[in-house]
């Protein structure tokens, strides 16, 4: 491992989701067993978003035919800032200074854009990533580098979409047709109170089927969706579709001349908001799905609704505060921090100031530098700002995306990065179960 034995970024109480416009604070740890000459040690923050995939495509006719790969693409960069937190910043003459050895804790901050922020995302064919890159830059000699991704929330507070109250409700007929025969309709009638929710909560179908046909309904079944496109632009428009089942329910079927009421519960896992606004590349919406299905040859008679994921739930469901799980059981947080070796973490410094300004985009306090909170024995959660005109409503526990980690190396890492290079966004998720509904 030669002189560097630890280069790691710690956030600042491990909280590792914030909203545009916060602070992100912590320490850059530099644990070296001699002393390293370099020019600087920087942090590189960067949120962007990309798609691509490669598809096998038959060009030419006749003898010339053959099969050619291509691969679309496309990217695009909400911001990007690099800052400087121990040595030389870019263009700054001087000698190269020259870190000891032991542990060394760099305080840093910076404060991410106030608009232009897609929600984190991890797709099959793309994402919506944010991450912070921390180099020491050594002249003549090879790079260290270290990486850990973060989670960006755009909240999508319900209450501000007129049609997030509208029930959900629909009807449809079929008549099943054997040989020459026609049997009496099949009716299927769905309702929802509402079409918008939170993870968390829980979609409640009711509704009913009424089967006057001469064949048996084996099931009805709920689906919830994920769809996603992704738009890649180069070396032409071209889209890729992309449905996820997040849920999937079965509930009773009946016999010819039969009825059965609808109650299916479809629970709302850890998921981003829908549309992903301020990303052109990547389309994000959900449905749900409902069938009912016959035996035979006979083709499941279906109904469709599009529903609204939100961050912040409606009001006039949820006025009073719900119950929430400790924070260690629905946070997903990070188990290497704080370092399982008791003590390993240096000490709280009361007395440290965030490094001053480097360059003229940096995003700092006044020059002086500003107090530094350094990380503390807690895990709770960075605190969402409560909805306008709803005090009693806590903030949620961060969730981790029901679809799990993603290995985050991209072409700017190489085989000596660094870092925890596995990672899954987190969602707002609220623990409904000992809160009744009005």
């Amino acid at each position: 491992m030669g002189k560097l034995q630890e280069f790691s970024i710690y956030f600042t109480n491990n909280s590792d989701v914030f909203m545009p416009g916060q602070w992100i604070t912590g320490e850059v740890i530099v644990d070296l067993n001699g002393e390293m000459k370099m020019r600087s040690v920087t942090l590189e923050f960067q949120g962007k978003g990309q798609v691509g995939w490669k598809e096998t495509e038959r060009v030419g006719e006749g003898e010339d035919a053959h099969e050619e790969e291509e691969h679309y693409k496309a990217d695009e960069t909400y911001f990007k800032q690099e800052i400087t937190v121990f040595g030389r910043a870019k263009g700054e003459s001087g000698d190269n200074p020259t870190l000891d050895a032991g542990r060394h804790a760099l305080p840093f901050q910076h404060q991410l854009p106030a608009q232009g922020l897609p929600t984190s995302f991890e797709g099959d064919h793309g994402y919506i990533r944010y991450s912070v890159r921390a180099k020491i830059d050594k002249p003549w000699k090879f790079d260290h580098t270290t990486k850990r991704a973060f989670t960006v929330l755009d909240i999508v507070d319900l209450n501000q979409n007129p049609s997030a109250t509208t029930p959900l409700t629909g009807q449809k007929s079929k008549t099943l047709c054997c040989l020459c025969c026609a049997s009496g309709p099949i009716e299927l009638q769905v309702q929802a109170a509402r079409s918008a929710y939170c993870p968390g909560e829980s979609i409640i179908i009711g509704g009913s089927l009424e089967n006057n046909s001469s064949s048996e309904i084996t099931k009805v079944t709920a689906k919830f969706k994920q769809d996603v496109v992704f738009h890649a632009h180069h070396p032409q428009q071209k889209t890729r579709h992309v449905t996820k089942i997040l849920g999937d329910v079965d509930g009773s079927g009946c016999e010819e001349g039969g009825s059965v009421d609808l109650n299916i519960t479809l629970p709302v896992p850890a998921i981003p908001p829908s549309s992903l606004r301020s990303c052109s590349i990547i389309d994000l919406s959900y449905t749900l799905d409902v069938s009912a299905h016959f035996g035979g040859a006979h083709t499941s008679l279906d109904l469709t609704f599009p529903i609204l994921i939100g961050s912040i739930p409606l009001r006039s469901i949820y006025p009073v505060a719900p119950a929430f799980p400790p924070p260690s059981v629905a946070s997903g947080f990070d188990p290497a921090y704080p370092p399982p070796n008791p003590g390993a973490y240096p000490p709280p410094n009361p007395g440290a100031v965030y490094p001053p300004p480097t360059g003229p985009d940096a995003a700092y306090p006044p020059a002086t530098g500003a107090p530094f909170v350094p990380p503390g024995d807690g895990v709770a959660p960075p605190i969402m700002p409560p909805a306008e005109g709803s005090p009693n409503l806590p903030p949620p526990a961060y969730m981790q995306s029901v679809f799990g980690a993603n290995n985050i190396r991209d072409d700017d890492d190489n085989e000596y990065t660094r870092g925890t290079l596995d990672y899954a966004p987190k969602y707002p998720y609220y623990d409904w179960s000992q809160h009744p509904q009005v």
